[in-house]
């Protein structure tokens, strides 16, 4: 009976008939998950798994959602069932992504009586949770973030998960150590330690997991690409070609062909995805207007706007805001907003005093082109005590751009040298490793699956995909600009690479790193020199001598 009470002797003797079916197929990939949890591994999926017992490092850079990461932790799973006193760890960027991860082997061992049977019990009570697990053999799967602190535990299999977005030197120093083990306390000395690493990623611009694959130690396991996922029935090929006309060349190369093509826009790839590890390195968090709350600033707070209409296409300008702050030497961006194209400008306005009243910047600029608009977000800052500058007491009340400067919310024209100055301090944050983005979930296709959330997550752990769109169209904006010779050649000018992704936030980052570079361009008064001539001089007398 279901309600009926099970002794520890009970159990013990469950688990031992769970073991003999455990090591009933322990040599057969395919034979093994059918037996034990009822999944049919596919081709490439057994081939893989075939070559991860002959390779203790392996890396796995196959298309999104073709089984890459399913197969890797059903391949741990069963490391786990058949061999003793083995600890899986799985790594990712955040620890939410690796208890993803870890949902592989925890949906197995529930739908499997024979690996529910086999579970370790501690005071009577199971040891199944959305963290850990551990079995009768004393083998344990445990789930880290990056940032994790692991010391005391020993790794028997390392399974990482996003390798592109986990800093290279947080790996080598905190994690890999905890693999040079080949004893643990309580356990026979004929027990086997021997470490594996196995990780799965896909290209996203940065040098971390191609480091690894150049440094010959890891084998590349067989690349499932879009086409070959299509030819096995595993990838919908309306879907991908749809995607193919969506994506950028090099992003889509990447992604669905894997192949490690970096772009080098005006802000490289590499330096993108290496401001989202500094982010996670820092634990940094995206800030949001929260009722009755401000926000706890750490250092100089700026606003950046892009206002809707002004760009390559109507269909891709949108309104745009990006928050910076300064840390220290580096610049994290901190909060992102658009407003859909045709938004009336009362909206904005007031959804922009409200941002203010929240974040309470130290500089703002915004896009001239919007210059209405913020003449009245500035009288709003002013009548509501947010701000000390009345801007009809500046040049006589006269909107032009030779008073904007003096306004808390500043007007500037995106144009010209302008512009290019304004980009070449976006690009400078970058390229000199002074950018942090906070982490933010990426897998759009993940997150919109119709996939059934784990009912024991706590409701952070519940990600929409509206949640990250803003920041998913940040960084991908960040990389679709490149520069292009101006008619004049003395400053460049700058294009969409793809104008379907848009540039606004793009632009509402410019404004927001100038503001913080020219601490609000404050007003310098106009000198005027000159000279004194005498009416000789003017008339030539004494030339020559």
């Amino acid at each position: 009976m279901s309600g009926e009470r099970v002794s520890a002797s009970q159990r013990i003797s469950v688990a031992h008939r769970a073991e003999q079916e455990i090591l009933r197929y322990k040599d057969d990939h395919a034979l093994w998950h059918k037996h034990i949890h009822g999944v049919d591994l596919d081709p490439m999926q057994v081939l893989k798994c075939i070559e991860m017992d002959m390779y203790p490092n392996t890396i796995d850079v196959s298309c999104r959602r073709t089984g890459k990461t399913a197969v890797k932790e059903m391949h741990a799973l069963k490391h786990n069932a058949c061999n003793p006193h083995q600890e899986v760890g799985i790594v990712a960027p955040r620890q939410q992504q690796a208890q993803t991860n870890l949902t592989y082997h925890v949906d197995a061992i529930r739908r499997s009586p024979i690996l529910s049977g086999y579970l370790a019990h501690k005071s009577g009570r199971q040891q199944l949770s959305d963290t850990k697990y551990q079995l009768y053999n004393g083998s344990k799967g445990i789930a880290y973030g990056i940032m994790s602190q692991i010391d005391g535990d020993g790794l028997s299999y390392a399974s990482l998960e996003e390798m592109d977005d986990m800093p290279a030197e947080r790996l080598y120093s905190n994690f890999f150590p905890m693999l040079g083990s080949a004893r643990r306390l309580g356990v026979a000395a004929d027990v086997s330690f021997k470490p594996q690493i196995r990780i799965t990623g896909v290209f996203k611009g940065a040098d971390t997991l191609q480091g690894f694959i150049d440094s010959k130690a890891y084998h590349l396991l067989p690349i499932v690409n879009m086409y070959l996922g299509i030819e096995l029935g595993i990838l919908n090929e309306s879907y991908c070609t749809q995607k193919r006309g969506e994506m950028p060349e090099g992003e889509f190369i990447r992604q669905y062909l894997c192949r490690n093509v970096a772009a080098q826009n005006h802000i490289w790839d590499k330096y993108i995805r290496l401001a989202l590890s500094i982010g996670i390195q820092a634990r940094l968090e995206p800030a949001g207007p929260m009722p009755g709350e401000r926000y706890k600033k750490r250092g100089l707070v700026s606003f950046g706007y892009d206002h809707s209409g002004h760009g390559e296409s109507m269909t891709a300008s949108k309104s745009a805001l990006v928050v910076s702050e300064q840390l220290g030497n580096f610049t994290a961006f901190i909060y992102v907003k658009t407003w859909p194209a045709g938004t009336d400008d009362n909206v904005v306005r007031r959804d922009l005093v409200g941002l203010w009243r929240y974040f309470n910047p130290d500089y703002a600029m915004g896009d001239a082109f919007g210059v209405g608009m913020l003449t009245s977000v500035n009288d709003d800052l002013y009548r509501e005590g947010l701000t000390h500058i009345d801007r009809r007491t500046i040049g006589d009340g006269d909107s032009n751009a030779s008073t904007w400067q003096q306004w808390a919310f500043a007007p500037i024209r995106f144009e010209g040298m302008t512009k290019h100055s304004m980009a070449a301090a976006l690009r400078a944050a970058f390229h000199n490793r002074q950018a942090a983005i906070p982490p933010f979930d990426e897998d759009l296709e993940a997150l919109e699956g119709d996939v059934e959330p784990n009912p024991h997550w706590n409701n952070e752990h519940r990600v929409s995909a509206s949640d990250t769109a803003d920041w998913r169209l940040f960084t991908r904006q960040l990389g679709n600009m490149k520069a292009v010779p101006n008619k004049s050649g003395a400053y460049s000018s700058y294009k969409q690479v793809d104008p379907k992704i848009g540039d606004d936030l793009f632009d509402a980052a410019c404004a927001g790193v100038w503001a913080l570079t020219t601490r609000g361009a404050d007003h310098v008064p106009t000198i005027i020199s000159g000279r004194t001539q005498s009416r000789a001089q003017l008339l030539g007398a004494g030339y020559g001598r």
